[in-house]
């Protein structure tokens, strides 16, 4: 496994940690929030409880996940972009089947966790994770010379 040097970590790494962290900081407020309200509120509470646990452990295992890929590992780097495509989706989801604006106010704090994936795969990242540099027949656009 390669070990990239942390003093030559392109800025777009850097700025794809800070949406990780605020995007996992936010899905685990929102989640805290929603638990909370969930033992507030009359009637049932443990679909609300229950989602709120889900969120804020999502929301840890972005930080958690993303502090992992910020050192350089490209493991987790491709784990958390998995994670965060399938959070957007399932969220995406939920709020149109239940026309919920609370799960849109997480789906919009998750998708920044997402474009902190995108940035983290943009060929100045992938150099910087793999080591090698950029293959000289992407940028022909698959054509050779």
């Amino acid at each position: 496994m390669i070990k990239p040097d942390p003093d030559t970590r392109p800025n777009l790494v850097t700025w794809a940690y800070r949406l990780w962290l605020a995007s996992g900081t936010g899905i685990a407020a929102l989640g805290i929030a929603g638990a909370i309200a969930g033992f507030l509120v009359d009637g049932s509470t443990l679909a609300p409880v229950g989602i709120g646990v889900l969120l804020t452990a999502v929301g840890v295992a972005f930080v958690l996940m993303g502090s992992r890929a910020f050192v350089g590992d490209a493991r987790w780097r491709s784990s958390l972009a998995a994670l965060t495509l399938v959070v957007v989706v399932m969220l995406l989801l939920f709020s149109l089947m239940f026309m919920s604006p609370w799960f849109a106010i997480v789906l919009l704090v998750a998708i920044a966790g997402l474009f902190g994936s995108l940035l983290a795969y943009r060929p100045e990242s992938e150099q910087w994770y793999t080591g090698e540099p950029p293959d000289k027949q992407s940028r022909a656009g698959g054509r050779t010379k």
